[in-house]
């Protein structure tokens, strides 16, 4: 078993942008996080109009931003760490 030690502060999700997790065809249009810190991110395709919600290795995908954001709803936080 390794051990992973943090010197410093906690890490924060605000030092990243949406911008940041664009690839493969897609571009990131919201930046959340889970209650660990993991950063989630809500993205749009830029050849078809689907949104995809990823988190870790999950990915969920929604026909509109509106049923991204409902999905999202309850589950996450933005990064202050209040409640979507």
């Amino acid at each position: 078993m390794r051990h992973k030690f943090f010197f410093g502060g906690q890490p924060v999700i605000k030092q990243y942008r949406a911008e940041d997790f664009s690839r493969e065809g897609y571009e990131g249009e919201v930046l959340l996080q889970t209650k660990c810190g993991i950063p989630v991110i809500i993205a749009r395709n830029t050849t078809l109009d689907i949104w995809k919600v990823q988190w870790g290795l999950s990915t969920v995908f929604f026909g509109t931003k509106a049923e991204a954001m409902a999905y999202c709803k309850g589950r996450f936080f933005d990064s202050d760490g209040r409640v979507v």
